[in-house]
């Protein structure tokens, strides 16, 4: 049926988009590590929940309905996509007997999430899990077409609008409830679901204690430690949900605003929200990011590239799939790091501020919201390549793909990121009258484009979309040039250590000094014995012996730590920065494709000998000893690494012994 919603750009139907080249070689390891095994890792925990009503045992009773809900329906969700952004088979046919498992389940009064009748439905973690759990079918339905799918989810939409009326709320995540309410309503158009979701953001602002009502989101104020920083991410995305169901401004102004002060006050250069034990935390060198935080952070901007058409959200999602996201995954996609830094010389049981083991590697932590949003993170880039708007398609963000529009299909062949050039391929049996809008991201100066070979005059701006419309032939060509530079900043982490540290862009890409890894395989502690072939990891960087330094001489510690303990001019010329692009093959985030060559600095005072957690510098600016040439290459490409490099303080200081030696 015909529902009027708001918003300006919509995804086209899952598996609508076919990923090539390097972001296919990453979905395909993708499934052949995590994505594709982690329900057999663990069983109970991500099949259990909808479909037996129950999780690990070692999980307390009280546990096991709520984080059911959640982690199961995470893994479903990411499933889904990955099996039909991927056209698996194998993967469908198993998402396939985990829907009508599902079906089968649910209850004569319309109520399909993981709680029993025994348990109290009523508690923050439903709403929160069903959410996802019913996304999964809904992404299922989109792909398939299945009616009986939509029917139930409907029904079980329903079920809360009913039981969930009045005060009969959450006021931490079960706001969350209102994106796949949003999908539900946009499928069906029942008035008792936006009623519902008005009512629960009336609710939020009368019983806000977390910062997250509509009028604490339109303030100015961030308020640190107020919410978790995840579900902050995901608040975006229901307010964003709230607009395009009813088209008020006020829901729409809420999410803008809130990703704003975020973008202000606690967004790495990484594209991850820094965090303290999980919730809002300022920006600093060693401050975490969460991973469910880089995959709820990348749908909440899809959302908001659908509703507001800004190609801007599009620049923040490929920051986050570039970057942050890349860099806290193991590159065989064994394994998943739950929290990261963008300064991190350890990943072992003790090195996170919050607690063990969050920064260990691993395919399914004991509580695995981590790794199974992390299956998010590709298929969302790959749904953002191509949009629907009523004026044609919108060619948003950039990759090797084949994008399949109804009545043509366009062939992406790129290297982008790590390349400046996109080349488009229109195939059509036919004739085709069409707009494409091309994305000119906001770091792009200057974008060159051919249609079939010739000139076009680009009349763009940076951040905006360039539109071409004209009658459209098979074998037609776009060939757009997306100049990328060096650029240098100045990281704000005042409200944290206030060193100001200094981080280099290239395009959309993100540059670190690589630590070189030592993977150790650790017992670690999950919840069900793992096959022989699957590990928990430690990660060191060289020269250590079980975490420590060798104590011998000062110039023997000075040594240990030589490969990170540097810094750079704050006044540096990026014309004095050198670009080369690597021809290497090999997979894109294993063998760079380009590296920065800059020049910096010996900093030997920066860290001390025993390290076991990644500390700030305690100088700012940093005594330096020598010079020398540092090779940085993409975030995405190391686990460990210095990405926000001490402040250098000139002229050099001497020292009794010789640096070039240390």
């Amino acid at each position: 049926m015909s529902v009027k919603t708001y918003h300006k750009l919509k995804v086209l139907p899952l598996g609508s988009i076919q990923p090539k080249g390097w972001v296919r070689e990453q979905l395909q390891r993708n499934r052949d590590g995590m994505g594709g095994h982690m329900d057999e890792l663990e069983h109970d925990m991500l099949w259990g929940p909808y479909t037996e009503f129950h999780g690990p045992s070692c999980w307390k009773e009280d546990l096991a309905a709520g984080w059911g809900a959640e982690i199961s329906g995470n893994f479903w969700y990411g499933e889904i996509l990955l099996a039909f952004s991927l056209q698996d088979e194998k993967l469908m046919k198993k998402c396939e007997n985990w829907v009508n498992t599902v079906l089968k389940n649910q209850r004569a009064d319309g109520y399909m999430g993981a709680y029993t009748e025994k348990d109290n439905q009523w508690e923050d973690f439903n709403a929160w899990g069903t959410n996802v759990g019913m996304k999964a079918m809904l992404a299922y339905y989109d792909a398939t077409g299945r009616k009986d799918v939509l029917e139930a989810v409907h029904k079980c939409m329903l079920w809360f609008c009913e039981n969930w009326a009045g005060s009969n709320k959450t006021r931490y995540a079960g706001a969350v409830l209102l994106e796949s309410m949003e999908l539900c309503y946009q499928r069906v158009g029942d008035e008792r679901i936006l009623k519902f979701m008005n009512d629960y953001i009336d609710f939020l602002e009368r019983n806000d204690v977390h910062r997250i009502s509509r009028s604490a989101m339109l303030s100015p104020r961030l308020d640190y430690t107020s919410m978790h920083a995840a579900g902050y991410a995901n608040i975006l995305w229901s307010y964003t949900a709230a607009y395009k169901a009813g088209g008020d401004k006020l829901n729409l102004q809420a999410a803008e605003n809130g990703f704003k002060k975020l973008k202000e006050k606690a967004l790495h250069r990484t594209g991850g929200i820094s965090c303290y034990a999980e919730y809002l935390a300022p920006t600093g060198s060693a401050v975490e990011t969460e991973y469910c935080s880089f995959s709820y952070l990348t749908a909440a901007m899809l959302q908001l590239t659908e509703a507001t058409g800004n190609p801007m959200y599009v620049d923040e999602l490929e920051r986050i799939v570039f970057n942050g996201a890349q860099g806290a995954r193991k590159k065989d996609e064994r394994a998943i790091a739950y929290l990261t830094s963008p300064n991190q010389i350890f990943a072992t049981v003790t090195s996170s501020y919050a607690t063990h083991y969050m920064h260990i590697y691993t395919p399914c932590y004991p509580t695995a919201c981590c790794p199974t949003t992390s299956m998010w993170v590709m298929p969302n880039y790959l749904r953002t390549m191509a949009l629907q708007g009523e004026d044609g398609i919108y060619l948003s963000a950039y990759g090797p793909a084949e994008i399949r529009c109804g009545a043509f299909t366009l062939q992406e062949d790129t290297r982008y990121p790590f390349r400046d050039t996109v080349q488009f391929t229109f195939c059509s049996e036919g004739d085709v009258d069409t707009a494409l809008h091309f994305r000119v991201p906001k770091w792009c100066k200057g974008m060159e484009m051919t249609v079939n070979g010739e000139a076009v005059l680009v009349t763009a701006k940076a951040g905006e979309y360039q539109t071409v419309c004209r009658t459209w032939k098979n074998g037609d060509t776009v060939c757009l040039r997306l100049p990328m530079a060096v650029e240098t900043f100045k990281v704000d982490d005042a409200d944290c250590a206030a060193k100001f540290p200094m981080a280099f862009e290239y395009g959309p890409l993100l540059f670190s000094l690589h630590i070189p890894e030592r993977w150790k395989e650790v017992p670690g502690i999950p919840n069900t014995p793992l096959p022989e072939d699957w590990h928990w990891y430690k990660v060191l960087p060289p020269n250590t012996n079980d975490e420590r330094a060798d104590p011998n001489e000062r110039e023997g510690f000075r040594k240990f730590n030589t490969c990170y303990n540097v810094a750079v001019d704050e006044n540096i010329d990026p014309k004095s920065i050198r670009v080369e692009l690597c021809e290497e093959d090999g997979y894109v985030w294993e063998t760079p494709q380009i590296k920065l060559h800059v020049p910096g600095y010996k900093a030997l005072l920066s860290y001390p000998p025993y390290l076991k957690k990644t500390i700030d510098p305690y100088f700012a600016p940093m005594p330096v000893h020598g010079e020398l040439m540092l090779e940085l290459v993409p975030h995405g490409c190391t686990n460990l690494r210095i990405t926000y490099f001490p402040r250098a303080k000139l002229p050099m200081e001497d020292l009794h012994f010789n640096p070039n030696k240390v």
